[in-house]
């Protein structure tokens, strides 16, 4: 009797690990990175960290050659990191990469299909190997995007193909679809198309949707974050109308000495512009300019970028400009620009 009730026990003790697990990947993030390093000769990736969470759509923008593609096929096990930890549904991404390419949709940046072969024949192909593909979802998103089944893949265009590997990408239903500039190089009409369907994606809330690019303005369309990379570094990464609320362009007139206002000696102006420059270029090199990505003095006028915009930033700019600063809103691109190019720009 007492074996059977340490039996039962066990049996229970079991049973409730097995579900508190399954409840704890059921709430993990879709996407974690975690201090990720890759190093090349040439190159180093540079403990890139950032978490998408469920039911989501992540931005993931940088110049060319920023590490975009290099951080998504490690996340894919395409490459293999130096260092660092993956985490996919809050699965590891290699102790467990069955598993975890189960529940993933993928599209590189360049999608490759045996060109003598139809959308058809891809479906039929690509099914077998997944337990949950929707056959009739693939026909049905087929004829969305106006592909024809039965034509040879040589026969599409390039954005019909790029339609054809997010068909493909989709049909199983994944939890989380991963894509690789999805958007360059194609129309605007095939762009619109490929964003609304990554919109579509995450309207029960549970999928969430990766996708790298260099085209901020498709991020500011469908991203609920944004994640900016440059040089293999992770430079921001935060909800993206968060971002959009710090940054900020700040511009002011220099604030010329009283010696220099109204004065007509060419002089004397240059003398109280210089002054003046050098009072708002001191202030850029102390605790007023760590609140700055970018920053340029054109004529009398000074502008800048700021990364983190608040009240106290404000009052400190009003003080040095002895007047209240312009601010504008900007765009994502205007960030990526700032962050790449720093001082040189804006």
């Amino acid at each position: 009797m007492a074996v059977t009730v340490a039996g039962t026990a066990a049996t229970v003790a079991t049973e409730a690990a097995a579900v508190k697990g399954a409840r704890e990947l059921a709430e993990a993030p879709a996407l974690m990175l975690s201090a990720v390093g890759k190093r090349y000769p040439k190159f180093e990736l540079k403990d890139v960290s950032f978490v998408l969470p469920r039911g989501y759509i992540m931005g993931f923008i940088g110049p060319n050659g920023a590490g975009k593609s290099t951080t998504i096929k490690i996340v894919m096990n395409m490459v293999r990191k130096s260092r660092g930890t993956v985490k996919v549904l809050g699965l590891d991404h290699v102790a467990f990469e069955t598993e975890v390419k189960r529940h993933v949709g993928y599209l590189g940046e360049e999608p490759h299909f045996y060109e003598e072969v139809s959308p058809a024949w891809l479906g039929g192909f690509v099914g077998k190997y997944y337990p949950t593909w929707d056959a009739g979802f693939y026909r049905a998103t087929l004829r969305r995007f106006g592909i024809e089944p039965s034509k040879p893949v040589k026969a599409l265009s390039k954005g019909m193909k790029v339609k054809l590997g997010l068909a493909l990408a989709l049909s199983h239903k994944p939890e989380l679809l991963i894509l690789d500039e999805p958007t360059s190089g194609l129309d605007p009409v095939v762009r619109h198309d490929v964003l609304a369907e990554l919109m579509s994606v995450i309207q029960d809330e549970k999928r969430s949707v990766f996708f790298s690019t260099h085209i901020t303005q498709d991020v500011e369309k469908v991203a609920d974050y944004v994640t900016f990379i440059n040089e293999g570094r992770v430079v921001i990464s935060d909800v993206k109308d968060d971002v959009l609320a710090r940054w900020k362009k700040v511009s002011f007139p220099l604030p010329l000495p009283p010696y220099a206002r109204g004065a007509s000696d060419p002089a004397r102006i240059e003398l109280g512009l210089a002054e003046a420059r050098e009072r708002v270029e001191r202030a850029m090199r102390g605790a007023l300019g760590k609140a700055f990505a970018s920053h340029k003095i054109d004529g009398l006028t000074f502008t800048g970028i700021t990364r983190a915009f608040s009240g106290d930033v404000e009052r400190e700019i009003s003080q040095l400009a002895e007047t209240r600063p312009r601010v504008i809103p900007v765009s994502l691109d205007e960030i990526l620009v700032a962050i790449v190019r720093g001082s040189e720009t804006c």
